[in-house]
């Protein structure tokens, strides 16, 4: 009999349990859905860069925070990353602007572009591991042109230190990664899944992007039709890192 009982009270402590939790999992579906961060929020994507390193942060500020922004920087070997960032040295090399109410486009832009970032840091080539020629010193000039005279093919090496410098400088590829990213492509792209179908294929949510120098765009080889280019006005080009940041 004891038994018997013991049985059926674990029953009913099993049944209570689970009235409990669906009633709880029920509450929680029926919460309003929260926006992520505040109004306008991945309206506007800024571009920081390094003015010698090249190194490039992406942010949803206009001012550059220096916690945040050191996570997107990769160790690459010894002295390739700061301990802190020097606001002297960071400035807004581009904005790209999303049409308002659409941060949700942005945010998914934003992710796209941390995404490639960080596979150039990553995934390179055994190719990476030589010097291109503009790099090339008098010696190695002079020894390339010595194995070819005995036929040889003679490919200077970087040094490591040379390699994790090489690393660091993402500037022509960020812009590449913009112009291919706007265009469309990469899985959740919502660029176009938030445009509605045309002729030929999706339609693209209209782009500006705000160049502090205009002729960093030619570094892509192409930009798709919904981006439209332009210079920053002088108050946003003055903008860096915020005075209160890690600097």
């Amino acid at each position: 009999m004891k038994t018997a009982s013991r049985a059926r009270i674990d029953q009913w402590s099993r049944i209570l349990r689970l009235c409990v939790r669906q009633v709880h999992t029920g509450q929680r579906q029926n919460l309003p859905v929260k926006p992520q961060g505040p109004e306008g929020h991945g309206e506007k994507i800024w571009v920081f860069r390094h003015r010698r390193s090249d190194q490039i942060v992406y942010s949803f500020e206009e001012k550059l925070d220096g916690f945040h922004a050191l996570k997107q920087l990769p160790f690459n070997g010894k002295k390739t990353k700061p301990a802190k960032l020097r606001k002297d040295y960071w400035s807004a090399m581009a904005m790209i602007q999303f049409p308002k109410g659409q941060g949700e486009v942005g945010r998914s832009v934003y992710q796209k572009l941390r995404e490639l970032k960080h596979l150039h840091e990553v995934a390179w080539t055994d190719g990476f591991r030589y010097k291109r020629p503009e790099q090339f010193t008098d010696a190695e000039k002079k020894k390339i042109a010595e194995e070819k005279a005995k036929g040889q093919e003679y490919r200077p090496v970087r040094s490591k230190s040379e390699r994790g410098i090489a690393l660091n400088a993402q500037r022509t590829n960020s812009i590449a990664d913009m112009a291919v990213v706007l265009s469309g492509h990469g899985n959740g792209n919502k660029i176009s899944d938030a445009g509605k179908p045309a002729e030929g294929g999706l339609e693209l949510v209209p782009v500006s992007i705000s160049w502090a120098n205009d002729q960093d765009k030619e570094y892509a080889e192409m930009w798709s039709n919904n981006v439209t280019h332009g210079l920053f006005e002088q108050p946003a080009y003055k903008s860096g890192m915020d005075a209160g940041s890690t600097a």
